[in-house]
């Protein structure tokens, strides 16, 4: 695996696999790897010629200091499994390379989708991952990229910029990871006590439940069940829970069997926010 910091160096080092005609797949990340992260590598490699990763915690998407210190960076144990996955390039960039002092915020027409549920929970996390994005996708400019459906909310905004910026890549959502009690996984599980992340399945469970109740119950009442079923639960905290479009993330009233209605839930479970979705059948 060929470790790179420099954005001219992984532009040069990228164009001669596209004089090849080689595609080039494209798997971003803020490190603390997990199952879910070697998921989209091994589903990246097997759809390109070469596989990219990056890793580069984004400063400009947390919303308080304090999240961004205690965000895990354990960067040796990252590359030995990137290595391990096989991964052709690691590029792995400072901020001064992400945003030069040269840097000038473009326009960004986030759709809207920056003012609903993770845009209202934290102001300004979606312009920090618009930002970024757009910054890795001009350097690396990938055939594909992979991301996984656990933040659904962001792969929308990331669409939404790949459209702004006319950027010619394709956005491939892959299945929500697990462990086996059902959470996501999430590099901010690690922050969980062993006992603490045995429970945290009934986030999961709730959303399984949730998506029987629909069939037969009204949304609202769906949805306040729900609530109420995780709201006794020690050490949670509900964010939101809604039931929308997949397409735009607007709020049903109602769903069908036309309907294309996914489920989006937050959670403060002690101190840490876990988020999840399913698509409603």
């Amino acid at each position: 695996m060929i470790v790179l910091k420099s954005p001219i160096e992984i532009n040069k080092r990228l164009n001669s696999f596209r004089e090849r005609k080689n595609t080039i797949g494209f798997v971003p990340t803020m490190g603390a790897l997990h199952k879910g992260h070697l998921s989209l590598i091994k589903r990246c490699k097997s759809e390109n010629d070469i596989t990219v990763c990056s890793i580069f915690v984004n400063p400009k998407q947390f919303n308080e200091a304090k999240d961004l210190d205690l965000y895990p960076r354990p960067i040796e144990k990252d590359i030995i499994l990137l290595e391990q996955a096989g991964v052709d390039i690691l590029f792995l960039p400072g901020n001064e390379s992400i945003y030069p002092a040269s840097y000038s915020q473009p326009f960004l027409n986030l759709n809207g989708l920056d003012n609903v549920m993770e845009g209202l929970a934290r102001p300004g996390h979606f312009s920090g991952v618009a930002m970024v994005i757009e910054r890795l996708f001009y350097y690396i400019n990938p055939s594909k990229a992979y991301f996984g459906q656990k933040d659904y909310q962001q792969i929308l905004v990331i669409q939404q910029i790949l459209t702004q910026f006319s950027l010619d890549s394709e956005l491939v959502i892959c299945e929500i990871i697990r462990e086996t009690n059902g959470l996501a996984m999430s590099s901010r599980n690690s922050r969980l006590t062993d006992e603490q992340l045995k429970n945290a399945g009934f986030l999961y469970e709730s959303l399984l439940q949730l998506n029987m109740d629909v069939r037969t119950l009204p949304l609202s009442l769906a949805i306040q069940n729900a609530k109420k079923s995780m709201s006794h639960r020690e050490g949670v905290k509900i964010e939101y829970l809604e039931i929308a479009d997949r397409k735009t993330l607007n709020a049903l009233e109602t769903i069908d069997q036309n309907s294309e209605a996914i489920a989006l839930i937050a959670v403060n479970y002690f101190g840490v926010r876990l988020l999840d979705n399913l698509f409603l059948s």
